[in-house]
């Protein structure tokens, strides 16, 4: 995948496919489906409530998704870039609301971040990071769009 596909999708990932003229010209995904729109749905209450028994939190599936952005865009500008070892990444129990909020603002930067990395010089290498991350980012905002629809259906109570 050539560098500018590799930026259309994760555009269409991160904000959901273009529309013109009210038709939608996605590559895979329907208008208003994009990751942040999706992650910025969920209530703070919604993004500590677990997906099913065993299953991460909406927020916990954010933090992951924009520590993994964050790697990624590190790895293209330098191939030695150290994962970062963020321990609480998935323990949304000490997210406050304050938190939540600052974690969108985090995720919304790292995508972008990875966005800009696309523009340098990509090897063989580069360009199955930049796969790796699009598509895990991509796996993550259907996950993300599934939980928010089950909880959406769920009568108040």
């Amino acid at each position: 995948m050539t560098p500018e596909l590799l930026r259309e999708a994760l555009r269409e990932v991160l904000y959901g496919p273009s529309v013109t003229f009210g038709f939608s010209a996605g590559l895979f995904s329907d208008p208003e489906t994009g990751l942040l729109r999706t992650a910025h749905a969920f209530t703070f209450p919604q993004a500590q409530q677990a997906a099913g028994p065993g299953r991460p939190a909406a927020a916990q599936v954010v933090m992951h998704l924009r520590q993994h952005l964050e790697h990624a865009a590190a790895q293209l500008s330098d191939p030695h870039a150290l994962r970062p070892d963020e321990p609480d990444a998935w323990d949304a129990q000490r997210l406050t609301e304050a938190g939540w909020r600052a974690e969108l603002v985090a995720l919304a930067r790292a995508g972008q971040s990875l966005y800009d990395a696309l523009f340098g010089a990509l090897d063989a290498e580069a360009l199955r990071v930049a796969h790796g991350a699009v598509l895990h980012a991509a796996y993550h905002t259907g996950a993300l769009r599934f939980h928010l629809r089950n909880l959406q259906a769920e009568p108040a109570g």
